[in-house]
């Protein structure tokens, strides 16, 4: 028994040896045209190694360096992608028990560029290559017996990338991203061939990026801990920078459903206004931040698919938040004065927060406000609180208040068919009634303001609405009215 343990031991010892010196002694520089021959026949692509192919025993491994991908098939942009070095390794005993057992895949430096032309087409299209014949004619089945399912069992220790960057161009619409320094740890990556889909595969991911940037949007600091078992993937820790504001976020994207379903749980506790309006707006005309806070569960698809099943609760609140350029105070006076008052403006402020007034149709204020487009507003006090149910936003809780006035909106948001669902604002007094309200009809193109009469006492000159004045109203005689009905009684109060 000795002996033959020895005689085992030496066996394997011979083999061993003799894979290190055949690994050592094969050169597989002199096969670069071949491979990237085979490469081009299989998938129409053009690689180029300008690196060397190496090789190592410990564990079995090989290494390529400096590759370059290329569409032969376009004039212009024709490089997909470049890298400058891939590793990859596996170890030798669990290949003898039909296991393929990866010690390592590293990809350093890798840059994709992605050009989306005036066609539609990509820069990474290509025409297939013909499959022939042989490859074709699938072999046929024993009648009476299933299919064996020959793939092996892959277990993948860790995956690197490091250093990544992605570019993408669109040449119709001009817009260009980006995302920069992207460095991802894959770990405890598992696949069991008796699982189908997605439910196979198993990982844990952790990724780093340094900014993503699209246009005028960017992100910074990007970090989060994916992990992906039985198709269900669970977000950890995503924090990322915007205009110098960190967000927070969790979430878990179930695969499983034909249509993928996201929750998705969302903070910024201190949105930088200031910051925002410099690099968005490009114009200096917020200043103060705000909390913001969602919750939502959504089915991926398109636009409507999104809308129809969005639910959740979204909540924007802040104190003192400046806007340049105009005085809210003043534009409000106008119910007073008997002069002509829009609030459609104000409601959109509300709904969206203060960038509501800038980003709106009217954000230069010039022919509507008259004499109002000039100094500055300060909101003591601003909360937004929307809930929303299968493609219908609730207004529960929407008001701001100045030093002297305060407006609230309520009503409903139909994000389907893009229309107001009795949507009214109000100019409030101390018993949270409305001195003066607007209802705002139509669709969120083309609104219409509809006058509350019954509201008014003291106005004698009806209000005109954002893109159109409203004539032939005649004001109601002033009557006492010793009660009124509440109009709101949510948390922003009376100043």
């Amino acid at each position: 028994m000795k002996k033959l343990l020895i005689g085992i031991v030496a066996f394997f010892a011979l083999v061993i040896i003799g894979l290190v010196i055949a690994i050592n002694m094969v050169n597989l520089n002199k096969y670069k045209p071949q491979i990237e021959q085979a490469v081009k026949e299989h998938s129409g692509y053009e690689l180029k190694i300008n690196g060397d192919i190496g090789t190592s025993f410990s564990p079995i491994g090989i290494s390529i360096e400096n590759v370059i991908v290329k569409n032969p098939e376009i004039k212009s942009k024709q490089k997909i992608m470049t890298l400058q070095k891939i590793g990859v390794a596996v170890e030798l005993m669990p290949l003898l028990s039909k296991e393929i057992k990866v010690k390592y895949i590293t990809l350093n430096n890798l840059s994709l560029d992605v050009t989306k032309f005036e066609n539609g087409k990509f820069n990474f299209e290509v025409t297939q290559p013909s499959t022939p014949k042989a490859e074709k004619e699938a072999p046929k089945q024993e009648k009476g017996k299933a299919q064996e399912n020959t793939l092996p069992k892959i277990n993948i220790s860790e995956v690197r990338l490091k250093n990544a960057n992605i570019n993408f161009e669109d040449l119709k619409t001009k817009s260009k991203a980006t995302v920069q320094d992207i460095n991802v740890a894959i770990d405890n990556i598992g696949y069991d061939a008796s699982k189908k889909g997605l439910n196979a595969l198993s990982f844990e991911a952790n990724t780093q990026i340094k900014a993503v940037i699209f246009n005028q949007y960017s992100a910074k600091n990007i970090s989060v801990d994916l992990a992906l078992k039985d198709a269900i993937a669970n977000l950890k820790n995503l924090k990322l920078t915007m205009y110098d504001s960190l967000a927070t976020a969790k979430g878990k994207l179930d695969l499983n459903k034909k249509v993928p379903f996201l929750e998705i749980e969302a903070d910024v506790p201190d949105f930088k206004l200031a910051n925002f309006s410099k690099e968005y707006i490009k114009k200096d005309i917020l200043s103060g931040s705000v909390s913001v806070h969602k919750k939502f569960t959504l089915s991926l698809g398109d636009m409507n698919t999104i809308k129809r099943t969005l639910n959740g609760v979204a909540i924007v609140d802040g104190k003192d938040v400046g806007i340049k350029g105009f005085d809210l105070d003043k534009i409000l006076s106008g119910y007073d004065k008997a002069k002509n008052v829009d609030l459609k403006d104000v409601g959109a402020s509300l709904v969206a927060g203060p960038l509501g007034f800038i980003l709106s149709k009217s954000s230069d204020m010039s022919g509507i406000y008259g004499g109002a487009n000039s100094g500055t507003t300060l909101l003591k006090h601003l909360h937004i609180e929307v809930k929303i149910a299968k493609g219908i936003a609730d207004l529960s809780d929407v008001a701001m208040a100045t030093g002297k006035s305060r407006v609230a909106i309520k009503g409903q948001l139909n994000l389907l068919d893009e229309r107001f669902l009795g949507v009214k604002l109000g100019i409030m007094d101390a018993n949270n009634c409305a001195k003066y309200s607007q209802t705002i009809e139509g669709t969120f193109t083309k609104p219409s303001i509809k006058v509350d009469e019954s509201m008014i006492d003291t106005v004698t000159n009806m209000a005109t609405s954002l893109f159109g004045k409203i004539s032939g109203v005649v004001a109601p005689a002033k009557k006492e009215n010793k009660k009124c009905t509440v109009f709101y009684d949510g948390v922003v109060k009376q100043p």
